[in-house]
């Protein structure tokens, strides 16, 4: 069945305009976007879904950390909005709104922007990506989302109950909290992997005679997908860990460290599982070798064997006058019962050479 076509805004329909112009790179969506805002500190916390961006304000003004979790960016009306009242300029914002960005981390004279991809398998077990753009300062942090979802609810709900750390410190420490469930999920992703792969590896040991070439280079192709969206985020986390902005304490650059070392051993399993595939592809290319050597082997084996019978049949098949078989009164029996015994020696021949 063929999947409906995405409504998908391309990179030509920003073709003309001004550098900073607000315009959608990715899906169009129908939902409303949603605000939510968490104003927390070490002693109270206070939550709200945000009607209009002018209350945002107010709530920058007077929290001590601030959680603004836009879900949705194809309201860029909403977003122009959010980034005027932060002060975001207009080329971060439209970073944001461009889907196909690389991840990356800028750092402003008041704020960081940072830039991530989400993967996850959906339903189908087809991989999915979703652009995933923070901005903090003091005391604020915004959190742009494609969609609504869930991967964040665990800092919610640590938040809510007061545990962990995340009460304790500042905007900072909230940003590695959500870099950290991004990058957590990302082993998900590779437990999966690692799971296809070793399907793949039992199957082509096991049944060399059908054709897994596409499923290997399928797995190939997100394989590369992901370390699209991996390497840089790597480097990205690397200007956190190493201090790019007064706005990170230099007592939670340690906590970034440790996102690096995670996507670090992500990486080395992802080219660990690129080797096994390129390994797996040489097995099958292996596997069609032979079993193209066996047709031929068959093929030659047959042909060889019809080599004499036709020579026979050609003898006799000649248009002389005098040949005295041709008068023999069981000279046509005589002819079978030769080609008969040499069909027979020769595969007798054949089969103790263990050509076939």
């Amino acid at each position: 069945m063929a999947k409906k076509k995405a409504n998908v805004r391309k990179h030509s329909a920003k073709a003309g305009l001004p550098p900073g112009a607000l315009v959608l790179v990715g899906n169009h969506r129908d939902e409303r976007v949603t605000i939510e805002l968490i104003d927390y500190s070490e002693d109270k916390i206070d939550e709200t879904e945000v009607i209009d961006v002018e209350f945002l304000e107010e709530s920058l003004r007077t929290a001590t950390v601030s959680w603004v979790n836009i879900n949705g960016i194809h309201n860029t009306d909403a977003i122009a909005a959010i980034g005027k009242v932060y002060g975001i300029h207009n080329l971060v914002l439209e970073d944001i709104l461009n889907t196909d960005h690389r991840p990356k981390v800028e750092p402003y004279e008041d704020y960081v922007f940072f830039t991530m991809k989400m993967m996850w398998y959906n339903e189908e077990d087809e991989l999915e990506r979703e652009q995933i753009s923070i901005v903090f300062g003091k005391p604020y942090v915004l959190c742009f989302q494609e969609r609504k979802g869930d991967i964040f609810d665990p800092i919610r709900e640590r938040i809510r109950e007061d545990s962990g750390l995340v009460r304790k410190k500042g905007t900072d420490y909230l940003v590695y909290r959500l870099i950290d469930s991004v990058v957590d999920n990302y082993f998900i992703i590779i437990e999966r992997i690692e799971e296809k792969v070793e399907d793949l590896e039992t199957a082509i040991t096991t049944d060399s005679d059908d054709d897994f070439t596409r499923d290997i280079q399928y797995l190939k192709r997100e394989i590369i997908s992901l370390k699209r969206a991996l390497l840089p985020l790597r480097e990205a986390v690397s200007g956190l860990e190493k201090g790019v902005s007064d706005l990170i304490d230099p007592e939670n650059e340690k906590y970034f460290r440790d996102v690096y070392d995670h996507l670090i051993q992500i990486a080395d399993n992802l080219e660990n599982n690129r080797e096994v595939l390129v390994g797996l592809m040489d097995m099958q290319m292996a596997n069609m070798s032979n079993r193209m050597n066996q047709v031929m082997k068959v093929l030659t084996v047959i042909a060889t064997i019809f080599i004499p019978l036709t020579f026979i049949a050609g003898i006799y098949g000649m248009n002389f006058d005098n040949m005295p078989e041709l008068h023999f009164k069981y000279g046509y029996f005589v002819v079978w019962a030769v080609m008969l015994a040499v069909f027979v020696a020769m595969l007798i021949f054949f089969r103790r050479k263990k050509w076939f």
